[in-house]
């Protein structure tokens, strides 16, 4: 797996020096964010409230946010240096542990995937069960990405002949237009965007597995020990700005339209209400044990993760559950 050549490069190189963190021009702590894809989208809505509704520097930190692609290559900028905290897959912390490696995952961000399908042949029926799957061919963003790993489980758990076809983030709907696939899988808004332009929706994967800790935010241990008030600032942010979401949808809708100026607000408000509707976000960062459990349960059956282990080797929730007590919604 191309995640584990990485981390073994990295462990060969890595140096566990956490540097001073800079100052921005107007005294706050700047801080980089390595995040997977290479734009923003509405999967990681609660990071852009923090950014927007000026969350962060209300906590003093500036974000410098960069996209680094999927999800393996988000935690390799994190353990190289490149970026103090990291927004995508937190099991790689699991993995690279299970290697001998480092990293945390000190916050939960999703635990809904949110992921849907669009056809555009008519006659294919919308799917209730695993089984309709049986025979079609579906797009997934590349191996090792969340998407690719449940739909594999899918595909070996019920036993059934899908072809799973992958291509990089923003390509999903390009296969279905090129024939290359039955049902393309995507995020929004791209699947608000393709039935507004007359696609149909067919496939929501949710039913189709438990929640899990599908986003979350990973840190190297010695940042944890050298910036613990950085790292609690940065959790705290989020913490608000899940509070935020829910409490005042409006907040949702107008962040979304801030990422996608260009969209109608029919698409956007399309997008961030189904999102709403499905609570991929948790009410509350913490990592909690079920969900982090179930991940890893996953890993281990794709063979990514050789061993099992307890939560707390790649979890530190000391950050989350003080976020929950002093600025959670319900304290």
């Amino acid at each position: 797996m191309r995640f584990i050549r990485i981390l073994a490069l990295l462990l060969a190189t890595l140096s566990l020096a956490a540097p001073s963190l800079p100052q921005a021009a107007d005294g706050l702590e700047k801080v980089t964010v390595a995040q997977f894809g290479k734009e923003r989208f509405l999967l990681y809505l609660p990071l852009y409230v923090a950014m927007e509704e000026g969350l962060f520097k209300k906590h003093g930190l500036d974000i410098d946010l960069k996209f680094v692609g999927n999800d393996d290559q988000v935690f390799a900028a994190v353990m190289s240096g490149q970026a103090e905290f990291g927004v995508g897959d937190p099991v790689f912390t699991a993995i690279s542990h299970d290697k001998g490696g480092p990293g945390k995952t000190v916050a939960l961000m999703i635990t809904r995937l949110g992921l849907s399908g669009v056809a555009k042949n008519p006659d294919l029926k919308p799917i209730k069960s695993p089984h309709d799957l049986n025979g079609l061919r579906i797009s997934s963003f590349p191996e090792p990405s969340t998407t690719y790993t449940l739909l594999n489980q899918i595909r070996h758990e019920q036993n059934i002949d899908l072809k799973i076809v992958e291509a990089p983030f923003g390509g999903q709907i390009a296969l279905l237009e090129a024939g290359q696939v039955d049902i393309a899988v995507d995020i929004e808004p791209s699947i608000s965007i393709a039935e507004d332009k007359g696609y149909r929706i067919v496939f929501d994967l949710s039913p189709f597995t438990d929640p899990q800790a599908i986003t979350g935010i990973t840190v190297m241990e010695d940042t944890i020990k050298k910036h613990p008030e950085t790292v609690q600032k940065f959790v705290d942010a989020l913490q608000e700005a899940v509070d935020l979401i829910y409490s005042h949808p409006d907040v949702a809708y107008s962040t979304g339209r801030k990422i996608y100026p260009g969209l109608s607000e029919k698409v956007v408000q399309a997008a961030v209400g189904r999102m709403l509707r499905a609570h991929i976000y948790p009410s509350f960062v913490v990592v909690t044990d079920d969900l982090w459990q179930r991940t890893l349960r996953t890993r281990l059956n794709s063979g990514e993760l050789k061993n099992p282990q307890s939560t707390d080797v790649a979890v530190d929730n000391s950050f989350a559950l003080k976020a929950q007590k002093d600025v959670g919604s319900e304290k």
